[in-house]
């Protein structure tokens, strides 16, 4: 037997309305359908949401493992990420690495009132060696202008990419041939270097950036055409241990809560 739920009078079996107050009658078994179907669109909402922070949570704690490792394995006792490269060998007068454009604030733009330099993010270390030990190598850096000027018609080879070796890891550089008929003049002598080296045996070139447009120059000492170096490029990240540890922070909280999410989900 069932009642009216507005005014409790006895309702007769398979009425619509109540007989005494007129007032529609729902069945019960209508009134749980129509709950089930609300609790079942919320529990797939609740299973879209902990998938897609599942997801995030996966891709934080492999960007944060695999700077971890990066910190871990491939830095060496002065902070430095070492990558090598295979010998450079050329006949020409110069080997360059150009168009190294080094623009923070296109990247981060201004945070408030403290405006970030590169030099807040990496310092780089250049390492190189002259395999023909009857010259002395040089390695210099400056603006693209002054370089350009310098090898303005002058036989040399532009490094346009580098391509991964396995399992050496070493890296192996493709080149870009630009003639010329001119002499390069000792590049010692010249002034407008921003950083350089040169000298006989290993030698170390750091460098702490400033925003501008750079080419990377290597050469011979007395700037005679035959080059046959070795060199490996070195990074300093002072915030990538931070950055490491803040990803993977953020990936175990995230997947925390997608779990979460997933579970209630799932819950009956």
């Amino acid at each position: 037997m069932s009642y009216c739920k507005k005014c409790g009078s006895i309702l007769v079996e398979g009425t619509k309305f109540c007989s005494a107050c007129g007032a529609p009658v729902t069945r019960p078994d209508r009134q749980k359908e129509v709950k089930d179907r609300r609790s079942d669109g919320v529990k797939i909402l609740v299973l879209v949401f902990g998938g897609i922070i599942l997801l995030g949570a996966f891709a934080l704690l492999i960007g944060g493992g695999a700077l971890l490792w990066i910190n871990t394995s491939l830095i060496d006792n002065e902070g430095f990420i070492i990558v090598e490269s295979n010998p450079l060998k050329r006949d020409s007068y110069a080997i360059a690495f150009q168009h190294i454009n080094i623009d923070v604030s296109e990247v981060v733009g201004t945070w408030g009132v403290w405006r970030p330099s590169p030099s807040d993010f990496v310092t780089i270390k250049l390492t190189y060696s002259n395999n023909n030990l009857s010259k002395n190598v040089f390695l210099g850096i400056a603006n693209e202008s002054d370089v350009e000027t310098y090898l303005f018609d002058v036989y040399y080879d532009e490094v346009t990419r580098f391509s991964l070796i396995s399992p050496s890891h070493s890296l192996d550089a493709i080149f870009e041939t630009h003639p010329g008929d001119s002499v390069t003049s000792d590049p010692t002598s010249q002034t407008f270097w921003t950083a350089s080296k040169h000298g006989t045996g290993t030698q170390n070139l750091e460098w702490i950036p400033e925003e501008g447009n750079y080419w990377i120059v290597l050469m011979n000492e007395d700037g005679s055409a035959g080059i046959d170096l070795n060199l490996s490029f070195g990074a300093k990240i002072p915030l990538l241990s931070t950055i490491s540890l803040v990803l993977i922070v953020g990936g175990i909280i995230s997947l925390l809560i997608g779990g979460v999410l997933i579970y209630f989900g799932v819950r009956r």
